[in-house]
């Protein structure tokens, strides 16, 4: 359970480093779009005095007989390139806008998977509160996960490893030597209120991979049960989300 705990902390921090980045990336943005919005309507008014003295200045040209009609194909010329770059700019802001409409739309999805904690919607028979937890034995895979975590809320640590499967039960018992899963086993439940199966796989007759969702925490966990002899018992943690 302890790895599962760093690796949550891990995965959060690496989250809330993603929304810095994207806030840093949407601000610089902002910056810009400002900048460039300051003189946008001064840019369009131009650009539609531009293309006035440009219809005009073809008009003049059209009808000119007289030398002067270089000079005014010269300055219709320039006056074509001035609207060109001015149109240029204009779309360089559109595609300004539009970036900032991305990383406002990555930034609300990364805010959105920190901050979601509402717990999955799964039956009521499949929602454990945890004041009404119990060692309730195991003769069933749902018994057997609100046996284990009874015995991890209560720091009982015979009942914990008698919730095991040997093979685990056996590892188990070397790490637990110094006999402080008293202390141990309530702090890794402080913030579970409770928890609830969100997933059932049958692997065979006497295998299931359980999922478990714990309230308050916020964390999934993916279970293996081996049914043995003495009922159903954890065999392990087969994935950590």
């Amino acid at each position: 359970m302890t790895g599962r705990r760093v690796f949550l902390g891990a995965t959060l921090i690496a989250a809330l480093a993603i929304i810095a980045v994207l806030w840093g990336m949407e601000m610089e943005a902002n910056r810009r779009l400002r900048e460039e919005a300051a003189d946008a309507h001064q840019t369009l008014a131009q650009l539609a005095l531009l293309e006035v003295d440009n219809v005009r200045l073809s008009n003049i040209v059209a009808r000119a007989t007289t030398p002067l009609a270089e000079a005014q194909l010269a300055e219709l010329a320039t006056l074509r390139e001035e609207v060109k770059q001015l149109q240029h700019r204009t779309n360089d802001l559109q595609t300004l806008r539009v970036e900032l409409r991305r990383l406002r739309a990555q930034l609300t999805k990364a805010q959105q998977a920190v901050g979601d904690k509402s717990p999955p919607d799964v039956p009521p028979e499949d929602i454990f509160p945890r004041d009404a937890w119990k060692m309730s034995g195991y003769d069933t895979p749902e018994a057997a996960i609100q046996s284990v975590n009874w015995a991890i809320g209560q720091g009982d640590e015979a009942a914990y490893l008698g919730s095991l499967a040997p093979t685990l039960r056996d590892q188990m018992q070397s790490q637990l030597a110094d006999g402080s899963f008293a202390d141990i086993g309530p702090m890794e439940m402080a913030a579970t209120t409770g928890f609830r199966i969100v997933d059932r796989q049958t692997i065979s007759d006497t295998q299931r991979v359980i999922t478990v969702y714990l309230d308050g925490d916020g964390g999934t966990v993916t279970l293996m049960l081996i049914y043995t002899k003495d009922g159903w018992k954890i065999l392990g943690e087969t994935s950590v989300y």
